[in-house]
């Protein structure tokens, strides 16, 4: 499923986000395709390594990192709390929920960063300031949504 998100995203969805989001669904899906063919169904520790591969593409790809204001600001925090969620032998529901809470401190951290990457680099910095990156805003606010329906 994540290899036809991935496709579709890289169709139609505008701007780098698109092609960013395809390279981050690729490398999820090529990451559990290789975790679990004999399993079926992926883990917590399944889902969280493929998420950090992933964001290790994305990041290798598009160039930016940490503290560069893009939507790696909310992707790699949660990664990280994902990690250590199934490092603790959380539920997958738990672990997503952990995921989006940290994405949403991530975005919110980018109201005081400094462009380095993205859209926003191409902007003076009085223009983005206390206002956090929209990419790292739709990351918090997707991951929101799919924690949310685990739990349901």
């Amino acid at each position: 499923m994540a290899l036809a998100i991935a496709s579709s995203l890289g169709r139609s969805m505008g701007g780098s986000s698109g092609a960013l989001y395809s390279i981050f669904l690729n490398a999820v899906a090529t990451q559990l395709g290789a975790q679990t063919p004999a399993r079926g169904l992926p883990n917590a520790a399944d889902l969280a390594a493929a998420f950090a591969a992933g964001c290790a593409a994305m990041s290798q790809y598009g160039g930016a990192t940490t503290g560069h204001r893009t939507m790696l600001d909310a992707l790699l925090p949660a990664s990280d709390s994902m990690t250590a969620a199934a490092a603790q032998g959380a539920s997958i529901p738990a672990l997503l929920q952990a995921a989006a809470k940290a994405a949403e401190a991530g975005a919110e951290a980018t109201k005081t960063m400094v462009a380095g990457a993205g859209r926003a680099s191409y902007l003076p910095d009085d223009v983005v300031k206390n206002v956090p990156d929209p990419g790292a805003k739709a990351v918090a606010m997707w991951l929101s949504a799919v924690a949310e329906s685990a739990a349901a």
